[in-house]
């Protein structure tokens, strides 16, 4: 005899006959999207009808019950064939299609790893809420509240809080847009008020002393800095600059569509003492090396620096200065 698993997330399909529906299978499955059992009928009376007796005919549809409870037992369910199929998928598991889709879309690796990381923290408190068992049909609003108080309970910054609000809200949309949930549970929360920025501009006379530390402890973050405020080139895109991107005859460096932040093509001039600087890394490294690799002095390599290590190397220079944290 057919024997239910130990966590019942159906009950057997069983053959009834009466007047009004003739012959049928009756069986029970779990609804995960309101944890409660919902009854299915599957009428039977046209399968069996060939058969020239009734006892033949009971036997052929008890066949179709046990071929029914085969595939229950496996783990399928007839919900999960509606349009609303979707709403059924595991928080985890739609998170990784999620990640899929946007790489898909050509995220540049930053934006990615901040959804990586922003939404594998919102899995673990998922799984130690005891919501990694929700759908993600089932995730709703109140759960979404819930879990930024959690994050407003962390002593997160405001930045940080709105960062995640914002990710997970762009997390759900691409959710509701693909049809894994009805509503998008994040999208009426309000970002805090962002706290003004503290900033003092650097005097001339301070800026000598920067170049001095650095031109003496690391002439690499002594170029970053001159690639920032001379040449407007982010940190981050410095930190991807190759050897084929400098043009010492034209006096810049060309920031490739794949690292500028816009997505676009440009170059950024470079001044007479910078070329004199580079050319040393330019006649003695190949086109494909990094301007910035790893290690102390960021020297060229066939791996580019960390983006953080470049401000671990500024905190660094203020502390030793004795410069303010504003600056």
């Amino acid at each position: 005899m057919y024997q239910a698993p130990k966590i019942q997330t159906f009950i057997p399909a069983v053959v009834h006959q009466s007047k009004a529906m003739g012959i049928f299978a009756e069986y029970y499955v779990i609804d995960l999207l309101t944890d409660k059992m919902v009854r299915k009928r599957v009428r039977l009376t046209r399968a069996v009808k060939n058969y020239p007796t009734k006892h033949l005919r009971l036997l052929a549809a008890q066949k179709i019950a046990d071929e029914i409870n085969r595939k229950l037992a496996g783990g399928w369910s007839p919900l999960h064939e509606t349009d609303e199929g979707r709403l059924y998928t595991p928080i985890a598991q739609l998170q990784e299609k999620f990640l899929a889709a946007k790489q898909r879309e050509g995220c540049r690796d930053t934006t990615l790893r901040d959804y990586r990381s922003i939404t594998n923290m919102f899995v673990r408190w998922c799984e130690d809420t005891g919501r990694a068992k929700k759908r993600s049909g089932t995730f709703l609003r109140n759960d979404a509240v819930y879990y930024m108080d959690f994050i407003m309970e962390k002593g997160n910054s405001n930045r940080s809080y709105n960062n995640t609000v914002k990710i997970l809200r762009s997390f759900f949309q691409w959710s509701l847009d693909h049809c894994y949930c009805r509503e998008n549970p994040f999208a009426g929360i309000k970002p805090l008020p962002k706290p003004p920025k503290k900033r003092i501009l650097i005097s001339k006379e301070t800026r000598c002393q920067i170049a001095r530390y650095f031109e003496t402890e690391c002439p690499q973050m002594l170029l970053v800095c001159r690639l920032v405020y001379n040449s407007a080139v982010r940190p981050i895109e410095a930190a991807q600059i190759r050897m084929r991107d400098i043009d010492l005859d034209r006096h810049c460096i060309t920031i490739p569509p794949e690292v500028a932040k816009n997505k676009r093509e440009r170059c950024a001039t470079i001044t007479a003492d910078m070329c004199r600087y580079l050319r040393q890394f330019v006649d003695t490294n190949s086109p494909t090396q990094y301007l910035f690799g790893p290690g102390t002095q960021m020297l060229p390599g066939e791996t580019h620096v960390a983006f953080s290590y470049f401000r671990k190397k500024w905190d660094a220079m203020r502390k030793n200065l004795g410069l303010p944290d504003e600056m």
